[in-house]
C-alpha cells in the first residue's frame, strides 16, 4: 500500500495546501485511508481558523470556547460520519443576541434576551470578567455606565458588573459570524477534495486486491 506522501502526491500537490498545519499531527499509520487523512486536515484547519477569528474579533476571554471544539470521525458501511462537539453558547457568539431595549444593536439574530434585568449568574460572570482583566471599579465608572438605582448599595465592582450586564441585555450582542465564516472558508472545496480522496482509496484497495489474488495463483 502506498505511503501517505505517495497518496497525497497522487491527489495533487494543492490538495492539502493552504490549510496552515503540520502534516506531523496526523495518524502515523501509512495505511490510513486517504479520506480520513483529509478529514483530519480539514478539522485541524477549521479549529485554527475559528481560533484566529475569535482572536481577530477580540472575543477570547478564558479560551474555553475555542478549546471546547472537538471532532469525532466514525467509519460506517455507508461512509464517514463527522460529529462536532462545542460549548453550546458558541451560537450566541456567532449569531449574536437581540437586546430588550430600544438601543438594540442586533435585528437579525434568532436569539433574544427575555428580560432586561440581568440574573445573579450573569452579574457574577461579568464580575469575574472584571477581575480577570484587572479592571478597577470606581465611582466614576459607575456614573459613566449609568445609574439604575442599585449600585450605591453594593460594592463598586458588583455595581459596575450589574450595570454592564444590564447594558448588554439592553443592547444585545452583535453578530460575529465566526463559526459560519470559518466553515465557508475552510470547507468550500471539501466535497471535491473528499471525492478525489475516496476515489484514490477505492483504486488503491482494488490494486491491492488484485495483487493479493495474483500472489495466490
Amino acid at each position: 500500500m502506498p505511503t501517505i506522501a505517495q497518496a497525497q502526491a497522487k491527489l495533487g500537490a494543492g490538495a492539502t495546501a493552504g490549510l496552515g498545519m503540520s502534516k506531523g499531527v496526523f495518524v502515523p499509520k501509512e495505511d490510513m485511508p486517504l479520506a480520513l487523512q483529509m478529514v483530519a486536515e480539514y478539522v485541524e484547519a477549521f479549529e485554527r481558523r475559528v481560533d484566529d477569528e475569535l482572536n481577530r474579533l477580540d472575543k477570547v476571554d478564558t479560551g474555553d470556547l475555542a478549546s471546547s471544539i472537538r471532532f469525532e470521525t466514525t467509519e460506517t458501511a455507508n461512509g464517514i460520519i463527522i460529529s462536532v462537539f462545542v460549548n453550546d453558547y458558541y451560537k450566541f457568539v456567532d449569531k449574536g443576541v437581540r437586546g430588550k431595549g430600544q438601543n438594540n444593536i442586533n435585528g437579525t439574530s434568532p436569539y433574544k434576551f427575555r428580560t432586561i434585568n440581568p440574573s445573579q449568574s450573569h452579574v457574577s460572570a461579568i464580575r469575574k470578567w472584571i477581575s480577570r482583566n484587572g479592571i478597577k471599579a470606581r465611582a466614576t465608572d459607575v456614573k459613566k455606565y449609568g445609574a439604575v438605582g442599585r449600585e450605591n448599595r453594593q460594592p463598586q465592582d458588583k455595581s459596575l458588573a450589574y450595570i454592564i450586564a444590564r447594558s448588554i441585555k439592553s443592547k444585545g450582542l452583535p453578530y460575529t459570524g465566526f463559526w459560519e465564516k470559518s466553515i465557508d472558508a475552510v470547507f468550500k472545496d471539501f466535497d471535491v477534495k473528499m471525492s478525489q480522496a475516496l476515489g484514490i482509496d477505492v483504486r488503491v484497495n482494488l490494486e491491492n486486491m488484485v495483487k493479493e489474488i495474483k500472489k495466490k495463483k
